[in-house]
């Protein structure tokens, strides 16, 4: 899925992602920043993804991260 960084905070460690298709927020956390080799995200970079689902808190999240 392609997505667009909304934020991201390298402090927290956390940030947003919208798919570019439309359809709700999706977390990214920086465990998958950096398995990416990457050190930081910037608002407006397109990434590849693939979501995983945290069916507990009922939370979508990125991983597999690659820039575009």
């Amino acid at each position: 899925m392609i997505a667009i960084v909304m934020s991201y905070d390298s402090r927290r460690g956390v940030g947003e992602l919208s798919p570019e298709g439309g359809g709700g927020a999706i977390a990214v956390f920086v465990s998958e920043v950096e398995r990416a080799g990457l050190s930081t995200l910037i608002a407006g970079q397109r990434l590849n993804c693939s979501i995983q689902t945290d069916r507990a808190r009922k939370r979508s999240f990125a991983v597999r991260l690659e820039l575009l």
